[in-house]
């Protein structure tokens, strides 16, 4: 069977030194800054294989636009351990979402065997997102390891573990293992998280972050959390991606892609990847845990609605007049999704992957009302139409939390797999518009930059970066008018960009 997206789903071995784009079309005068993204770009270390798109060892990526002539593009593998280690040793080193871990060669049989019953090692193979906190730049995965770097040069500057900075380190006080890629900003430079603890005292929990001084002789920080709530988890863990915060509440959606404390305590031993300990509980519905934020406090209600599987959140933000939450996610039928990005799917080498589930945007109603022991079944409705929504994006310093109009994405129109086109969305009419990248194109996420006039919503551009399955055929990241939802400038890369997960836009060059 012959491979597919062969050219996006090529390594890439080398970091990608600076380099101009050619312009076309007319960039707003106004656009400064810097788009930086990240996500896997090397697949194969040796003769050893990563098995899942999600595990490949990350790269960060740059756009800077500096004016109106001239833009430029550089990216540099993330410089982890577990990129150090695979590179020293030309094989991989580490275990990831969907790559179960190697033994290690140094130990006996015995030793291998005694320390396959534990927690799983946790990778700082950075490949999903980055992010600001207290004016550095962070890169994340799902795992509790942070890497610090230099917005203009992409170097790692320093290593942050969110499991120390919370004091969970042990799994007698629980040991905070994940978090979500997707931490939303606090105020005052910091961010609030989710992440979750095994042990003794498995939960999830609510954290808020920030950066310290190391010292009073170096520019050096340390990272600081604070837990401010604990969700106890009943039963099974769930797996979660993301979370939806609003002006006064925090929710987590506990969906029914499940696995236990012994399913990860065993996967070393079993030969097993975490992804591989998941289980889809087709019966299970989604439970809804809601945190004020003025008192750290979890609600008492118990809030449930029908099954469904999420990476992403969309938007949600409080009806004060009704007592009402508004919950915008984009949603899957079952987690079938995950499966379909392994490699040998998305390839067609192995069990033919044809199309990718459709995602939905579902609109959760959940009512506040009084806040008592009872359990409150969550209506809802999807209101999104003849397109998919995935990767989605808002004017996020405008709305995100807030009443909002408009939410931005990819989906696909030629294509069944990769998204081939990006959407708009009115969540008020379900009035859609769709940009098609090109044959052989695959644009990422499209994020929001607001033009200082501020008109309205949607008055700004969108940023894209749009790869190529066609050798022949340049990359470039694409500039889109938000209101009428047309390409309005592009800068062509003269090099292969792989393919990014997540990204921010910085408006400052300095």
């Amino acid at each position: 069977m012959a491979t597919r997206y062969f050219n996006v789903l090529k390594s890439v071995t080398e970091d990608i030194k600076p380099c101009v784009a050619t312009l076309k079309g007319s960039y707003p005068s106004w656009l400064r800054g810097r788009l930086l993204r990240t996500g896997p770009a090397r697949y194969e270390v040796g003769s050893t294989s990563y098995r899942h798109f999600f595990d490949g060892l990350g790269m960060l990526h740059c756009f800077t636009i500096e004016d109106t002539e001239r833009v430029t593009y550089s990216a540099r593998f993330v410089q982890s351990k577990t990129w150090r280690d695979a590179k020293d040793s030309g094989r991989i080193e580490a275990g990831e979402f969907g790559t179960e871990e190697p033994p290690d060669p140094c130990k006996s049989i015995f030793q291998r065997f005694r320390s396959r019953f534990s927690l799983p090692r946790r990778t700082d193979n950075c490949n999903v997102n980055v992010f600001p906190l207290n004016g550095k730049w962070m890169v994340s995965s799902e795992t509790s390891l942070n890497w610090q770097f230099d917005p203009e040069t992409l170097d790692a500057v320093k290593r942050h573990d969110v499991a120390r900075a919370s004091g969970l380190t042990s799994p007698k006080s629980g040991l905070l293992i994940l978090n979500t890629a997707h931490p939303h900003p606090a105020g005052n430079g910091e961010i609030y998280n989710f992440g979750l603890s095994l042990g003794r005292n498995t939960a999830y929990q609510f954290m808020r972050m920030h950066l310290v001084s190391a010292d009073s002789h170096s520019e050096e920080v340390d990272m600081q959390s604070d837990v401010l709530c604990s969700i106890p988890v009943e039963s099974d863990i769930s797996y979660f991606h993301s979370f939806a915060l609003t002006r006064r509440h925090a929710l987590l959606v506990e969906q029914p892609l499940k696995y236990g404390m012994f399913d990860v305590t065993t996967m070393a031993m079993r030969g097993k990847s975490f992804l591989e300990t998941l289980r889809w509980r087709k019966d299970v519905p989604c439970r809804l845990h809601v945190i004020d934020l003025e008192t750290n406090r979890l609600l008492k209600t118990v809030y449930e609605t029908d099954p469904f599987f999420t990476f992403h959140h969309v938007n949600a933000y409080e009806v004060p007049e009704k007592r009402q939450i508004i919950v915008d996610v984009s949603v899957y039928p079952d987690a079938q999704i995950v499966y379909d990005f392994y490699l040998s799917r998305m390839r067609g080498e192995d069990i033919d992957c044809t199309s990718f589930p459709p995602a939905a945007v579902r609109r959760l109603f959940v009512s506040l009302g009084e806040d008592a022991n009872k359990l409150i079944k969550v209506p809802y409705e999807d209101i999104s139409t003849d397109y998919n929504l995935e990767f989605p994006q808002v004017n996020y310093r405008n709305s995100h939390g807030a009443k909002y109009q408009f939410a931005y994405g990819c989906t696909q129109t030629h294509s069944k797999l990769l998204f081939d086109s990006l959407i708009k969305l009115d969540v008020d009419s379900k009035e859609e518009k769709v940009w098609y990248a090109g044959d052989g194109m695959y644009p990422s996420e499209p994020i929001f930059v607001a033009s200082p006039a501020k008109k309205g919503e949607d008055d700004g551009v969108l940023l894209s970066a749009v790869v190529s399955d066609d050798p022949e055929k340049q990359g470039f990241l694409a500039v889109l008018d938000a209101v009428n939802f047309k390409e309005i400038a592009r800068a062509e890369v003269p090099c292969r960009m792989p393919y990014t997960l997540h990204g921010m836009f910085s408006q400052s060059l300095n």
